[in-house]
């Protein structure tokens, strides 16, 4: 009875080992490979900051623009790409608004969704 304990116990401690065994490095591998991928990478913190920062650029470079209505106009930017979104009350505006978008550094394009509205009297 006792032999059976034992090995009963040493195929459990076998079982619970092997997982671990699974993720053991050879010599060949190293974590300099996998450390530098995940450096390289930036944080989606960061990235998400980096676009508040863009489209504020944008937003203000068009309120520092005259002839711009800025009260109904959105800016929205992912990796360089701006969207502008909203309506300004000339035609004349979206295409300006198209400009000074793509004046500002680190725009690589510009998605122009703007739309003009009528003035009601």
């Amino acid at each position: 009875m006792r032999a059976v304990v034992q090995i009963g116990l040493a195929v459990a401690l076998a079982v619970a080992i092997a997982p671990f065994a699974a993720f053991a490095q050879d010599g060949n591998s190293s974590g300099v490979v996998a450390s530098a991928d995940a450096g390289s990478a930036p944080s989606a913190k960061s990235v998400r900051e980096a676009n508040r920062r863009l489209a504020k650029s944008v937003r203000t470079a068009m309120a520092k623009a005259k002839g711009i209505d800025m009260t109904q106009l959105f800016v929205y930017a992912k990796g360089g790409v701006v969207t502008l979104s909203g309506s300004v009350p000339k035609s004349n505006q979206v295409d300006r608004a198209g400009e000074i978008a793509r004046s500002v550094p680190g725009v690589s394009s510009v998605d122009n969704r703007l739309s003009v509205y009528a003035i009601e009297r």
